[in-house]
């Protein structure tokens, strides 16, 4: 999942050096100095995201870097603190952890030659996109005519999603559950000896997901599915990404898999996510280099106990993997992480669109599937319609579905967002019912972070088609959890909603017929002339927690909304990358609760990050 705190240290490090001073004097401290000279150039940036602040930051920061790394490291630590945008630890943790990183990347780039502005859209949405490269993909061969998917059997089977995860083997009961951290419910050294509000031991809104809470979850799951087999899009860590490193992700890693294969008894196909790397979000590609063998060692190790040994040993060396839970069935793990926006490894080369040969690789498996004669799930964690995907590597990613559907690929899965969301591609063309192609299947988080119900999906899929006929989220009541203390209960999982049900009452759909990209479009259609259709969408979105800020009938919300529910690539989306946009404005206050966000809000909307979407039916 994205949170708004790590881009900070984009602006923290580059903006380190982008006010032109005049020399220090010999006596006084250089160092002090420079922050003294550098906080209301600082504060400015934050409060207007400039596009050509944000460069010119980038190209003195490269300029200062080669003086000392490590100096601008202090720097931003020292500004982080003074500008009291999140506590010291939380402060000092992330520009040390992230900071050398983002460092080495501007060194490498070519800040003026497209590079910087490049940085600056997809880390802060300061600059207008560079636009979407020309370039293609290659395919080994071309599409079949008339490529069609397969006849359905009848015959339909049970699969388990769980997403986003994130446990916290850290949980401590009784603490602090609305703290000023990015993540609540522990113990902290200035924690106040009487909490607000306290953990209860089920976990709470602000706070990632105890131990007992996904096992509880596990133990439901067999009362209302008999799970052919189980899909995990990524995350199991937990959100304190300031502290974040080798040590936790393996200890958080091992008491999430331990708990699956107690608690599941069929196979589990697992994806990464960019809470897996420690620090988080930072994959290294093989051109960069760097440590990131021990996290592909230990999960190949973790995810053993369900894959095949050629799978294994495809995860040691890319992350990713390919397996089959059933004849006819392909799945996919993909390791997109190399599209992730707050991966800085790829900022050193910003005009390498397939980083690390994901996307390469990727054609080469469903290349086989078709030759096969298979089908495919694609599973991952960033969905390549989430405005976190690198442009890009998105709409190469699109080229690919666009070739492989329908008759390879059956249905994406990816998780991230910890929201209950979808995402349609088309093929080239109009995006109507008729052209819709393939489905982007989002799935609800298990942690409750942040101001969510925990939850899962159970999909019912054609054993033959592989295409999914219904999709069932299961959530538990979270502002019960307290309650469930106080008489000893155990959370109240149940039916939140069947997709086919629930959205079948708008745009009806026959018994013989799967929920098809055509079918989801019409139901994007009815959210648009059906005003509690759409609102019925925004409550499942959010689990039915009923924290989420209003998105009224008619309102720019709405319409975004839609608009990036028809966004199969991250180019399409009208949610934007900038913070200025009023959906994200009402979401975003709660995911930070450091106050970083108050600064950023306080922009100018960028023109390049408020879209035209309006209504466009196509009934």
């Amino acid at each position: 999942m994205r949170i708004a705190i790590p881009t900070v240290i984009l602006s923290l490090v580059a903006a380190t050096s982008v006010y032109a001073a005049p020399a220090a004097p010999v006596q006084m401290d250089k160092r002090g100095w420079v922050i003294d000279q550098l906080k209301p150039v600082f504060e400015k940036a934050l409060k207007t995201l400039e596009c050509g602040a944000c460069v010119a930051a980038l190209v003195a920061a490269k300029d200062l870097a080669y003086l000392n790394r490590n100096w601008v490291l202090d720097a931003a630590n020292s500004l982080c603190d003074d500008f009291n945008i999140m506590p010291a630890d939380v402060c000092s943790g992330l520009v040390y952890s992230q900071g050398p990183v983002l460092i080495e990347a501007v060194m490498q780039a070519s800040i003026l030659s497209g590079d910087g502005k490049q940085i600056c859209f997809q880390v802060l949405g300061a600059c207008p996109p560079t636009g979407i490269s020309s370039g293609t993909v290659t395919f080994p061969k071309v599409k079949p005519v008339n490529a069609v998917a397969p006849t359905h059997s009848g015959n339909l089977v049970d699969v388990l999603h769980l997403s986003d995860w994130h446990v916290d083997n850290e949980y401590v009961v009784g603490s602090e559950g609305d703290c000023n951290r990015p993540l609540c419910c522990r113990k902290y050294s200035d924690s106040p000896l009487t909490p607000k509000r306290k953990a209860s031991s089920w976990g709470d809104y602000k706070c990632d997901a105890p131990i007992k809470l996904g096992a509880d979850l596990l133990k439901y799951v067999p009362s209302v599915a008999n799970v052919n087999f189980s899909i995990l899009t990524g995350d199991v860590p937990p959100h304190d990404v300031w502290r974040q490193n080798k040590d936790t992700v393996i200890a958080a890693e091992e008491v999430a898999y331990s708990e699956m294969k107690k608690g599941l008894s069929a196979k589990v196909y697992p994806a990464i996510g960019n809470h897996e790397a420690g620090p988080t979000n930072l994959f290294p590609t093989k051109a960069t280099g760097g440590d990131i063998q021990w996290l592909y060692d230990s999960l190949a190790d973790d995810w053993s106990r369900w894959l095949p040994a050629d799978a294994v040993n495809s995860v040691k060396n890319y992350g990713a993997y390919t397996a089959s839970p059933a004849p006819g069935l392909r799945i996919i793990s993909l390791n997109n992480n190399f599209c992730y926006t707050l991966n800085f490894y790829l900022y050193g080369k910003t005009k390498d669109y397939d980083p690390n040969g994901e996307l390469k690789w990727l054609v080469a498996q469903l290349q086989a599937a078709e030759d096969a004669g298979e089908r495919a799930w694609i599973i991952g964690h960033v969905s390549p319609s989430q405005t976190d995907c690198i442009q890009n590597w998105s709409a190469l990613y699109y080229q690919i579905v666009q070739r492989y559907s329908p008759h390879v690929i059956a249905e994406q899965f990816f998780g991230h967002s910890h929201y209950d969301e979808f995402a349609l591609f088309y093929g080239p063309g109009a995006k109507t019912a008729a052209n819709a192609i393939s489905t982007a299947w989002v799935g609800p988080s298990v942690t409750p972070y942040t101001n969510l119900n925990p939850g899962f999906r159970v999909y019912k899929v054609d054993s033959k088609s592989w295409n999914v006929f219904d999709s069932l989220t299961y959530v538990a009541d979270m502002n019960k959890a307290a309650e469930w203390d106080a008489t000893g209960a155990t959370p109240n999982w149940h039916l939140e909603y069947s997709a086919r049900a629930a959205y079948g009452a708008y745009v009806p759909i026959n018994a013989t017929q799967p929920l098809s990209a055509s079918w989801w479009h019409d139901v994007t259609t009815a959210f648009e002339k059906t005003p509690a259709a759409f609102q019925q969408y925004w409550t499942y979105r959010h689990k039915s927690a009923n924290l989420q800020a209003a998105c009224a009938t008619g309102s720019d919300c709405q319409k975004e909304m839609i608009c990036d529910l028809r966004a199969g690539k991250s180019s399409d989306a009208c949610s934007g990358i900038s913070f200025s946009l009023k959906r994200e404005d009402e979401e975003a206050d709660a995911m930070d609760p450091t106050g970083l966000h108050s600064l950023y809000k306080r922009a100018e909307p960028k023109p390049w990050n408020v879209k035209n979407c309006g209504l466009t039916s196509s009934l």
